[in-house]
């Protein structure tokens, strides 16, 4: 990346896109002042403008144009890749609390909708590493999310996947982001063309990296595994949520990704909570992973190294020790989001926000969560100690890593087999859950019950 960057200093603005594309927009990008938040150029489909940085005073390093992926999906050079169209079931989210659900049509996104991508830190710098990590969240590889909130109302998409209001405008959303070839191009400019500032300027640049602005929907049209929390909206709660947002464009707090997140914004506007369950979630998973260490210092100080030289058997205050800083961690962070998982389902489904399919789905999914990826796990925490003490100490680095990273490893495993097998079952049956259950929600089924008696 440095030598990337000092090869690139002082390039000139009029010079080719790196991929082969002009980075001086053509006339069918220009755009309306009044609608984006980064550029002045006017349009038939009001796309965005390339993102542009004003060069500090005194720098004589040229400012050049970049372009985000909205603007080679709509000058035809790719087309964005957005998902089959199947229904897939819901999932929980980190907070344990509430449910989200991968967006099988991009058309049936609404003002007011809070979305998710899969979070990448990587974005645009290629199309097929954007594709693989929406592909992870899809698979529940990655629980990780970017958030931001939809603008308009997406009526359609045209002939290169841009999603289009009705009328024909480039669907916006508004959030805090920002990509790769944005941050190089603004560190290229505030290093004034001095390599040894660039380590100094990347450092500030780090702590204020997204800015709150709007942008198309298309831009994540490399990504095309959008989620969507399942809530009811009534058309006042959009309206609210559509003009909280706008607001928040013109006046909004300054980014930090453990205080003043994404995450945070959108949960401000949605639901009047500033809060991020993914910062307490990364915050709990670097605490268990910490106590896990410390465990496995204990293990291997105390319990390996005292069986080696004279005991005959395992303290059993260092054996206490390692397994309640290790399994029963696991286990109590088990049975706290289990109950959590089956409360959030069930008023879910008392307040029809999901389907008896999706209420049997989820209630299957993680009692076995919580039974099998969870059993997994403390398995592995359990025999660790007594497979170190018979390989002699051989293995000891090779099973510390697995003991660390057993519970990561565990749930994967789970979620991928669980996402398997519900894709194949909508593949052979067109649904996820084939016995019992129901495409309807409470609400619905109340509604059919009582009109089948009006009938009879």
């Amino acid at each position: 990346l440095l030598s990337f960057t000092l090869a690139n200093m002082g390039h000139d603005p009029q010079e080719s896109d790196p991929r082969g594309l002009d980075s001086t927009p053509s006339s069918k990008l220009r755009v309306p002042p009044a609608r984006w938040t980064m550029g002045h150029i006017t349009s038939d489909h009001s796309a965005p403008p390339p993102t542009a940085f004003q060069a500090p005073p005194g720098c004589s390093v040229l400012p050049r144009q970049i372009w985000t992926p909205v603007h080679y999906f709509m000058s035809g050079t790719r087309r964005t890749s957005w998902g089959s169209g199947q229904r897939l079931p819901p999932r929980m989210y980190v907070d344990s609390l509430s449910i989200i659900r991968e967006v099988s049509d991009v058309t049936t996104l609404r003002r007011g909708d809070h979305c998710l991508i899969t979070l990448n830190v990587l974005r645009c710098l290629s199309p097929a590493l954007d594709h693989f990590v929406s592909m992870l969240g899809s698979w529940e590889l990655f629980s990780l999310y970017h958030h931001f909130i939809v603008l308009d109302d997406v009526e359609t998409i045209d002939e290169h996947g841009v999603p289009l209001t009705k009328d024909g405008k480039v669907a916006s959303i508004a959030e805090y982001s920002n990509t790769i070839p944005e941050f190089y191009e603004e560190l290229r400019l505030a290093a004034l063309g001095k390599w040894y500032l660039l380590p100094i300027k990347a450092g500030s640049l780090l702590l204020r990296k997204a800015r709150c602005h709007r942008a198309a929907l298309a831009d994540y049209g490399d990504m095309p595994h959008i989620f969507r929390f399942e809530r009811h909206m009534e058309d006042a709660d959009r309206e609210r949520v559509v003009a909280a947002a706008e607001q928040l464009l013109v006046k909004h707090p300054r980014y930090n990704v453990f205080w003043s997140n994404c995450e945070h914004t959108t949960n401000m506007i949605t639901q009047n909570r500033f809060d991020s369950p993914s910062a307490k979630f990364v915050a709990w998973c670097c605490c268990r992973f910490l106590l896990t260490s410390v465990g496995l210092v204990v293990l291997h100080t105390v319990v390996v190294g005292c069986y080696a030289r004279y005991c005959l058997q395992y303290p059993f205050w260092a054996l206490a020790c390692y397994y309640g800083l290790t399994a029963l961690p696991v286990c109590l962070q088990a049975l706290v989001k289990f109950v959590r998982h089956l409360v959030a389902v069930r008023r879910s489904f008392l307040d029809s926000v999901i389907t008896r399919d999706d209420l049997y789905h989820l209630l299957l999914k993680e009692s076995c969560r919580c039974i099998i990826g969870s059993g997994l796990t403390v398995s592995v925490l359990v025999v660790a100690p007594h497979v170190v003490r018979i390989s002699d100490g051989k293995y000891a680095m090779s099973i510390s890593l697995l003991v660390v990273l057993a519970s990561v490893f565990s749930d994967m495993l789970y979620c991928f087999i669980v996402q398997m097998i519900s894709r194949l079952l909508l593949r052979l049956h067109g649904r996820f859950w084939l016995h019992g259950g129901g495409l309807l929600t409470r609400r619905q089924e109340e509604e059919l019950a009582s009109t089948l008696k009006k009938s009879l």
